[in-house]
């Protein structure tokens, strides 16, 4: 197993989301090498609590600038729910470790690895054009 590696197949051709985009990765890691080197609570807890806000921040600054840009409402709304979903789903993850320490293993950055990886590629491909043909930054 090994940890994510930027592609530029993972670009959305819009640099300030491509750098949140490699600050997400960046985090995704941090918690890959958190767990590999089995660091204590506070370690994996802060690494948790630094994915779960950081995506916060960039999925707000994402549609903002969808939503600047014109983007189709119901395609934002669409995107929006996937954001939704991961932000329940890492705060899920942290209540569950918060209750019980031993409950994160790798199968927390495999999802998370997954996620990133699939909705880079995919569902933020969706709206790449419209952003580079609006000239977003």
């Amino acid at each position: 197993m090994q940890e994510i590696e930027w592609d530029e197949s993972h670009s959305v051709g819009v640099p300030s989301i491509d750098e949140q985009h490699k600050r997400f990765v960046a985090l995704t890691n941090r918690l890959f090498q958190a767990i590999m080197n089995e660091a204590g609570e506070a370690e994996l807890e802060g690494v948790l609590n630094d994915l779960a806000d950081y995506a916060a921040y960039h999925f707000t600054h994402e549609e903002t600038l969808l939503r600047m840009h014109g983007y189709p409402e119901d395609l934002l709304a669409e995107h929006r729910k996937e954001h939704t979903a991961l932000t329940d789903k890492v705060y899920c993850y942290i209540a569950m470790y918060r209750e019980n320490h031993a409950n994160l293993d790798l199968s927390v950055y495999l999802f998370l690895r997954d996620w990133t990886t699939e909705h880079m590629s995919r569902s933020d491909s969706k709206y790449s054009a419209f952003l580079v043909d609006q000239n977003a930054k």
